[in-house]
Protein backbone atom coordinates (compact mmCIF):
# COMPACT_ATOMS: atom_id res chain seq x y z
CA UNK A 1 0.00 0.00 0.00
CA UNK A 2 1.38 3.25 -1.02
CA UNK A 3 1.58 6.60 1.49
CA UNK A 4 -1.54 9.20 0.56
CA UNK A 5 -3.42 12.11 1.86
CA UNK A 6 -7.58 11.22 1.83
CA UNK A 7 -9.52 12.85 -0.15
CA UNK A 8 -11.26 14.32 3.31
CA UNK A 9 -8.12 15.76 4.45
CA UNK A 10 -7.22 17.59 1.33
CA UNK A 11 -10.56 18.70 0.96
CA UNK A 12 -10.58 20.45 4.58
CA UNK A 13 -6.80 21.42 4.14
CA UNK A 14 -7.67 23.66 0.97
CA UNK A 15 -10.73 24.77 2.56
CA UNK A 16 -9.10 25.99 6.04
CA UNK A 17 -10.91 23.19 7.73
CA UNK A 18 -7.80 21.59 9.11
CA UNK A 19 -4.79 24.00 9.77
CA UNK A 20 -1.64 22.16 9.53
CA UNK A 21 0.15 24.27 11.78
CA UNK A 22 -2.00 25.12 14.27
CA UNK A 23 -4.78 22.47 14.82
CA UNK A 24 -3.94 19.40 17.09
CA UNK A 25 -3.06 16.41 14.83
CA UNK A 26 -2.21 12.89 15.90
CA UNK A 27 -0.90 9.87 14.97
CA UNK A 28 -2.25 6.70 15.56
CA UNK A 29 -0.85 3.01 14.99
CA UNK A 30 -2.55 0.33 12.18
CA UNK A 31 -1.97 -3.22 11.66
CA UNK A 32 -1.70 -4.25 8.28
CA UNK A 33 -5.63 -5.73 8.44
CA UNK A 34 -6.22 -2.18 7.73
CA UNK A 35 -6.90 -1.16 3.70
CA UNK A 36 -6.75 2.36 4.02
CA UNK A 37 -8.75 3.73 1.15
CA UNK A 38 -8.49 7.32 0.23
CA UNK A 39 -12.31 7.97 0.24
CA UNK A 40 -12.39 7.06 3.41
CA UNK A 41 -13.67 10.36 5.53
CA UNK A 42 -13.19 9.56 9.75
CA UNK A 43 -11.72 7.44 11.57
CA UNK A 44 -14.94 5.19 12.45
CA UNK A 45 -17.40 5.16 9.14
CA UNK A 46 -19.13 1.96 9.71
CA UNK A 47 -17.46 -1.42 9.34
CA UNK A 48 -13.83 -2.44 8.93
CA UNK A 49 -12.74 1.06 9.86
CA UNK A 50 -9.56 2.32 11.12
CA UNK A 51 -10.25 2.33 14.80
CA UNK A 52 -10.92 -1.51 14.25
CA UNK A 53 -7.54 -2.08 13.25
CA UNK A 54 -5.77 0.35 15.25
CA UNK A 55 -2.76 -1.88 17.34
CA UNK A 56 -4.16 -3.35 20.55
CA UNK A 57 -0.97 -4.18 23.20
CA UNK A 58 0.29 -3.01 26.31
CA UNK A 59 1.89 0.92 26.07
CA UNK A 60 -0.64 2.16 23.90
CA UNK A 61 -3.94 3.08 24.46
CA UNK A 62 -6.23 3.28 21.24
CA UNK A 63 -8.96 5.20 21.01
CA UNK A 64 -10.82 8.41 21.08
CA UNK A 65 -8.76 10.36 22.83
CA UNK A 66 -6.29 7.45 23.84
CA UNK A 67 -2.76 8.03 25.03
CA UNK A 68 -1.43 5.55 22.20
CA UNK A 69 -2.29 8.53 19.73
CA UNK A 70 0.70 10.97 20.10
CA UNK A 71 0.09 14.50 19.22
CA UNK A 72 2.43 15.94 16.41
CA UNK A 73 5.02 18.34 17.45
CA UNK A 74 7.43 20.66 15.81
CA UNK A 75 5.18 21.27 12.61
CA UNK A 76 6.44 23.32 9.59
CA UNK A 77 4.94 23.59 6.38
CA UNK A 78 8.04 24.57 3.67
CA UNK A 79 7.40 26.23 -0.05
CA UNK A 80 10.01 23.77 -1.98
CA UNK A 81 10.65 25.77 -5.48
CA UNK A 82 13.07 23.51 -6.81
CA UNK A 83 11.04 20.27 -6.35
CA UNK A 84 7.81 22.48 -7.01
CA UNK A 85 5.94 21.68 -3.94
CA UNK A 86 4.88 22.15 -0.03
CA UNK A 87 6.28 20.25 2.53
CA UNK A 88 4.73 19.73 5.74
CA UNK A 89 7.26 18.33 8.46
CA UNK A 90 6.80 17.01 11.65
CA UNK A 91 8.84 15.82 14.59
CA UNK A 92 9.89 12.02 14.60
CA UNK A 93 7.72 9.95 17.05
CA UNK A 94 8.43 7.75 19.84
CA UNK A 95 5.84 4.83 21.24
CA UNK A 96 7.84 3.65 24.46
CA UNK A 97 7.76 0.06 25.59
CA UNK A 98 5.05 -1.18 23.28
CA UNK A 99 4.21 -4.79 24.43
CA UNK A 100 4.62 -8.22 22.38
CA UNK A 101 1.79 -9.33 19.70
CA UNK A 102 1.30 -6.18 17.32
CA UNK A 103 2.82 -5.63 13.83
CA UNK A 104 2.68 -1.90 12.91
CA UNK A 105 2.07 -1.79 9.23
CA UNK A 106 0.68 1.69 9.11
CA UNK A 107 0.65 5.45 10.42
CA UNK A 108 -2.37 7.95 9.79
CA UNK A 109 -2.71 11.71 10.89
CA UNK A 110 -6.16 12.08 11.91
CA UNK A 111 -7.95 15.20 13.60
CA UNK A 112 -9.59 14.45 16.61
CA UNK A 113 -13.18 15.86 16.86
CA UNK A 114 -15.74 15.08 19.71
CA UNK A 115 -15.28 11.23 19.03
CA UNK A 116 -13.67 8.62 16.33
CA UNK A 117 -17.04 9.39 14.19
CA UNK A 118 -16.22 13.04 13.35
CA UNK A 119 -12.39 12.98 13.51
CA UNK A 120 -10.79 13.29 9.77
CA UNK A 121 -8.60 11.14 8.36
CA UNK A 122 -5.55 13.19 6.80
CA UNK A 123 -2.71 10.89 5.53
CA UNK A 124 -1.89 7.41 5.67
CA UNK A 125 1.62 5.82 5.67
CA UNK A 126 2.68 3.30 5.02
CA UNK A 127 5.78 1.90 6.77
CA UNK A 128 7.55 -1.20 6.99
CA UNK A 129 6.17 -4.22 9.16
CA UNK A 130 7.59 -3.60 12.30
CA UNK A 131 6.41 -5.64 15.34
CA UNK A 132 6.16 -4.62 18.68
CA UNK A 133 8.63 -6.21 20.88
CA UNK A 134 8.24 -4.40 24.48
CA UNK A 135 10.54 -2.13 23.49
CA UNK A 136 9.78 1.71 21.79
CA UNK A 137 8.81 2.10 18.25
CA UNK A 138 10.24 5.35 16.63
CA UNK A 139 8.72 6.76 13.30
CA UNK A 140 11.62 8.59 11.39
CA UNK A 141 10.11 11.32 9.74
CA UNK A 142 11.74 12.01 5.56
CA UNK A 143 13.46 15.21 5.96
CA UNK A 144 11.22 16.13 2.80
CA UNK A 145 8.34 16.11 5.09
CA UNK A 146 5.42 14.02 5.91
CA UNK A 147 3.00 15.03 3.40
CA UNK A 148 3.97 16.69 0.08
CA UNK A 149 1.57 18.81 -2.04
CA UNK A 150 2.12 19.96 -5.79
CA UNK A 151 0.55 21.22 -8.20
CA UNK A 152 0.10 19.58 -12.00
Amino acid sequence: MATFVYNKGTTEIANGGIDLLTDTLKMMLVTSSYVADRDDDFIEEGVDDANEHEIVVSGYTGGFGGAGRKTLGTKTVTEDDANDRVEFDIANITWTALGVGATIAGAIIVKEITNDLASILIAYLDIADTPTNGGDVTLDINADGVIQISTV
